[in-house]
């Protein structure tokens, strides 16, 4: 039995890197890089994996600046756990990414796919990248991840001197309230990750990368890749702690017990 165990984790093994070489090949000739197959491939970070199908993602640099993209990869003849064969979930998979397409609903956009007797393979991205990677042919998402994420969003109209004041103290609070819900969520998931990884008796994998990532999961992680995602909050964020920083050192700075203490 043992024996016969280790010749099936090593068909298993071999499937799988001919499954992420294939992916690595198919990456490179989509979007014409020079890197051999097997360097794309030793690239993928793997994000899911299931007995006939795969999710890697790779951020690479390309004309339009840093994108990341996501490799979805199938063993089409192969049936898995759920009962489908790889040809049945590359078949469901693209259609719902051509179907969000056309809906114009946030999520990844299917850049191209390729399809062989052994293997099937669907190259996505985000909405912004893709809209710049096909010079804006491309359906216009509902929620757009570059409109969003603008370096610098003009301000807004005003009629009166102060409305710039008015409109920074409301957005002010209403960052608050959607920062608070924000990292009430993060924690409720981080939760939700520890109970999932106890009831299965599984190690931690929240500090190793090895965190295997549902449907949901994978669109938020392709999200946060994406340069442009957040890039606008991280800005803000970034000013404020900064700005908190530099008039709290001011205040200390003016504090005359300080002085004294220092004997100055």
């Amino acid at each position: 039995m043992t024996e016969r165990r280790e010749r099936e984790q090593g068909t298993d093994n071999e499937s799988d890197q001919r499954l992420r070489l294939g992916a690595g090949s198919f990456l490179g000739e989509v979007l014409g890089l020079d890197d051999p197959p097997d360097n794309l491939a030793a690239d993928l970070s793997p994000i899911k994996r299931d007995s006939n199908a795969s999710i890697y993602t790779i951020q690479l640099d390309s004309s339009v600046g840093p994108a990341a993209f996501l490799v979805y990869a199938y063993q089409v003849r192969d049936r898995g756990g759920d009962g489908h064969t790889g040809k049945e979930l590359f078949d469901a998979g693209l259609d719902t990414l051509e179907e969000a397409a056309r809906k114009a609903t946030p999520g990844p956009r299917a850049v191209a796919h390729a399809e062989t007797d052994d293997f099937a393979f669907i190259l996505a991205t985000t909405p912004g990248t893709y809209r710049a990677l096909t010079g804006g042919r491309g359906p216009t998402p509902a929620i757009s991840l570059a409109s969003t994420a603008a370096p610098d969003p003009p301000p807004p109209e005003t009629t009166a001197s102060d409305e710039p004041l008015r409109v920074r103290s409301e957005t002010a609070q209403d960052l608050i309230t959607s920062l608070r819900i924000a990292n009430t969520q993060a924690s409720d998931w981080l939760a939700a990750v520890r109970a999932s990884e106890r009831s299965t008796g599984s190690g931690s994998s929240l500090d190793d990368g090895t965190l295997a990532f549902t449907p949901d999961e994978t669109e938020l992680a392709l999200f946060l890749l994406d340069n442009e995602s957040i890039g606008t909050l991280l800005r803000v964020l970034n000013v404020l702690v900064s700005s908190a920083q530099t008039q709290a050192s001011a205040v200390l700075d003016d504090d005359p017990r300080l002085h004294r203490a220092r004997g100055e």
